[in-house]
């Protein structure tokens, strides 16, 4: 794996090996590497470096400071038809402009992850577009089981939030680029709360917020390099698992850690944009969750398949 950074001590500790940097000037990196790395990095100067044992992972980018989001970058490329390689990580210690889902902010903290990664299948996939979200929640929930003194206590939360007895600490976003039967590439942007706890408002949708490190006490497992690193291995793993037609086993373990099964929950409109007519809010106990993660609700026959969920009546 090719290793790009603009910060040697911020990528010392995400790696914590004997690596061997060498400085670069952004102009003299491989062409396949250079458009994204101009936009990541603002400065000239940077440092490059490589892990051979890491076979799975072609090139990760590590950024101090992100002035973009990482997310959006990759995106605007895919839908642009630029060429991104294939097996690609960007991780940022901190940023400008991350966001949620419908672009509402999220708040970045030095030593939380920022993590960005492309895939590019070129083959069909079954259920791709959530199973992409799938695969980011059950990694996210098998990187916190990893931390012993949180092993099996983290949660999934409808669609796209990962809870600790209530508390978020994570939030994922996905984006999938499809050419005919193909799945040409996808993108997937995990903000997870590691060693800072975000100042983020309650809200009905999200009432508290925490961090690995808070919750464990201060454990060494819940740090940000091993995190990053058990991380990014559940993520190999459970990209094979899909592209191999494993879809519906990663569905049952999204299913198994759900934390709305049961529960009485309340849907409210998200419109993407505010002069769009919302639908009526709904509520009810949920009975199921369905194979494309729509929801079933108690006395309820049509599947609810968006909106903003609220636990509890």
């Amino acid at each position: 794996m090719r290793i790009i950074a603009d910060n040697q001590q911020f990528a010392c500790k995400i790696l914590t090996g004997e690596q061997s940097w060498t400085p670069v000037e952004k102009t003299t990196l491989n062409n396949d590497l250079m458009p994204l790395a101009t936009e990541l990095f603002k400065t000239e100067h940077l440092f490059q470096s490589d892990l051979p044992a890491e076979k799975f992972w072609k090139s990760l980018f590590l950024v101090k400071n992100a002035s973009i989001s990482q997310y959006d970058l990759l995106i605007n490329k895919l839908r642009d038809k630029k060429e991104i390689p294939d097996k690609i990580l960007s991780l940022a210690d901190s940023g400008q402009k991350f966001h949620g889902q419908r672009n509402r902010d999220w708040v970045s903290r030095s030593g939380n992850i920022h993590l960005c990664v492309h895939f590019r299948p070129d083959r069909p996939i079954e259920h791709f577009a959530p199973g992409f979200s799938i695969l980011a929640a059950v990694s996210v929930l098998q990187t916190i089981d990893q931390i012993d003194s949180l092993s099996g206590l983290a949660t999934v939360k409808w669609v796209n939030d990962i809870l600790i007895n209530g508390s978020k600490v994570c939030g994922f976003l996905t984006h999938t680029l499809s050419e005919g039967e193909k799945v040409a590439g996808a993108v997937i942007g995990i903000g997870l709360n590691v060693e800072a706890t975000p100042a983020v408002l309650p809200t009905p949708f999200v009432q508290k917020s925490a961090s690995l490190m808070e919750l464990t006490g201060g454990s060494s497992q819940a740090g940000q390099s091993p995190v990053f690193l058990n991380l990014i291995a559940n993520l190999a793993e459970n990209y094979m698992v899909l592209l191999n037609g494993g879809y519906l086993s990663l569905l049952e373990i999204y299913r198994r850690r759900s934390v709305i099964i049961g529960q009485w929950v309340t849907i409210l409109p998200d419109p993407i944009h505010p002069d769009e007519k919302p639908d009526k809010a709904i509520a009810g106990r949920v009975r199921g969750i369905g194979e494309n993660l729509e929801i079933y609700l108690e006395g309820i026959d049509k599947p609810i398949t968006k909106g903003r969920l609220v636990l509890g009546e």
